[in-house]
């Protein structure tokens, strides 16, 4: 693996991008090959002029020797310009090499050449190891391939200095040993930054082709999340659409709530207008008997005054005041059974005001009871009312209020009825209580010992539409909008106590000062208040 990774990485140019990328390094390397070989010519053309000035001044034996040596030298590397022409045909990175490790070995044998011929080799190391950092710097070689060119000129410069000892122009034994291992250190040194610049080209593809994957991968991404934020468009569209139909829907159905609470209510209603209307019937036809008891007695003596004949008939007459008195108290009580009627049949409930509660309380008990009575005729329970006489006028919306109590007193009829429908000897027992809470606010409670709620039905009975009650029989409004109505509605509190088999205790808590806003309830609240009387609890079945 290392062998592969760093000293000879031929596999890896089997990638024809990282091919493609080597290539053009080898055109730009040959550019600067061509460009180092001009800037050789001009050191040429240099040399030449300071060797004939220096020559023309006295100095002309040992500056012709210089101006040679120089000249030779240069001339060599400048034969690199040519590598300027061949760039131009875009060779590719075998042919780069071959063209190049050639010209590093022949050059290498004329300056050897030249420097044996001249028996002297003293700057032929320095030359050569010129020569190969030139190739490091030029085509993208592999590691070895640059230790093998380093090695070749190094046993030729070694064979040269061998000569050159026997013919005793070295006499220094270790000068050979000297300069061999000096193109050794510089073999070393040239490969080590061949393959510094090859692993960094390598790499830097590996980058390059890393960063072109994310991209492709980024871009796949994006248009993933375009069809993916087109598609939740959509979605959401028809989202919209079916929230719309489905408040639609539920809008009617709670309507269609209100009127069947309004529907159980009317027997209840009729029960409680019966009472008020016999007596008005009974008051008046007694009027009618007593007026004609009074004409008679007026008739019987004409000769009696206006005056006389009132004081013998003042019984009579007061009589005729006392039925009329009661006829008007049994017609008002009948009128304010119909606006309380008319009151919780209200599409939309007035704005909040200050309303007796413990009256409002006793007339829906009755309304509920006897609406009760007029379904179940006979079934019996035993209410208990404990009103609180320091609990007066409460700022609140009467009729949502009166919509909130309605449901819940229906609820607890239901619990009892259920759990008497289980235990013949039951004693069903409904209990009514109002209290002082907080700072002018009241505290209800209504109480029941029917049958309870169990712990998994206690946590979803205030969730809108959820109902255990069997299909067709209630659609799961009731407590839910009794909750907005409170809560949400009047800022108050609505809460259960209950135990399963013992019974159940709901607790409304409104507080004295008026809730935020106009006092008004929420839509949700006020549009249907008035549910079925079981919705979610266990004690109607539900």
């Amino acid at each position: 693996m290392l062998w592969e990774r760093y000293v000879a990485p031929s596999r890896a140019e089997r990638d024809p991008g990282f091919r493609a990328v080597l290539d053009g390094a080898s055109v730009l390397g040959m550019k600067v090959a061509g460009l180092f070989g001009i800037v050789a010519l001009v050191g040429v053309g240099v040399s030449a002029g300071v060797t004939s000035v220096l020559e023309g001044a006295g100095m002309r034996g040992a500056a012709g020797q210089i101006g040679d040596a120089l000249s030779e030298k240069l001339f060599v590397y400048a034969i690199a310009a040519v590598f300027l022409g061949v760039a131009r045909f875009r060779p590719g990175l075998h042919i780069s090499r071959w063209l190049l490790a050639t010209y590093v070995l022949v050059g290498s044998g004329i300056l050897m050449y030249v420097d044996v011929g001249r028996q002297d080799i003293e700057f032929l190391a320095a030359w050569l190891s010129l020569l190969l950092l030139f190739t490091v710097g030029t085509v993208p070689f592999q590691p070895v391939q640059t230790l093998a060119l380093g090695v070749i000129i190094t046993v030729l410069h070694t064979g040269a200095a061998v000569m050159l000892g026997e013919v005793g122009q070295i006499t220094d034994p270790g000068e050979g040993v000297r300069r061999m291992s000096y193109l050794v250190l510089v073999t070393f040194l040239c490969t080590a930054m061949s393959a510094a610049l090859y692993a960094g080209r390598r790499a830097q593809y590996r980058g390059t082709l890393r960063l072109s994957r994310l991209r492709d991968r980024l871009q796949q991404r994006g248009r993933q999340l375009e069809a993916r934020s087109s598609e939740l468009e959509q979605q959401q569209a028809e989202l919209t659409t079916s929230l719309s139909r489905l408040e639609q829907a539920q809008t009617q159905l709670v309507q269609q709530e209100k009127m069947a609470s309004l529907g159980q209510l009317t027997a209840g209603v009729a029960h409680e207008l019966k009472n008020p209307l016999n007596f008005v019937n009974n008051f008046a036809q007694l009027l009618v008997e007593l007026l004609d008891d009074f004409e008679q007695e007026i008739r019987e003596d004409d000769q009696q005054t206006v005056a006389q004949a009132l004081d013998t008939s003042g019984d009579l007459l007061d009589d005729l005041r006392s039925n009329a008195v009661k006829i008007r108290e049994h017609g008002r009580r009948a009128d304010g059974i119909i606006r309380s009627m008319l009151a919780h049949s209200r599409a939309t409930p007035g704005p909040s005001r200050p309303a007796p509660l413990n009256s409002l309380l006793k007339e829906y008990v009755g309304l509920a009871y006897h609406g009760m009575r007029a379904e179940h005729t006979g079934f019996n329970v035993d209410i208990q009312t404990d009103f609180d006489a320091e609990v007066g006028e409460v700022v609140m919306v009467p009729e949502e209020m009166g919509r909130v109590f309605l449901n819940l007193l229906d609820n607890a009829l239901q619990a009892l009825r259920a759990r008497a429908a289980e235990a013949p000897d039951f004693d069903p027992t409904l209990t009514v209580t109002s209290r002082p809470w907080g700072d002018g606010g009241v505290r209800v409670e209504i109480a029941d010992n029917g049958i309870g709620i169990s712990p998994e039905v206690r946590d979803r009975i205030f969730e809108p539409f959820f109902t255990t009650k069997p299909t067709g029989e209630g659609t799961g409004l009731g407590l839910s909008l009794a909750y907005e109505i409170v809560v949400h509605g009047h800022s108050g509190e609505l809460s259960v106590e209950t135990e399963e088999g013992e019974g159940t205790t709901f607790v409304v808590c409104l507080p004295g000062a008026p809730p935020a806003g106009d006092g008004i309830a929420p839509p949700s609240a006020t549009v249907g208040a008035a549910s079925e009387g079981v919705e979610g609890r266990t004690e109607a079945g539900a």
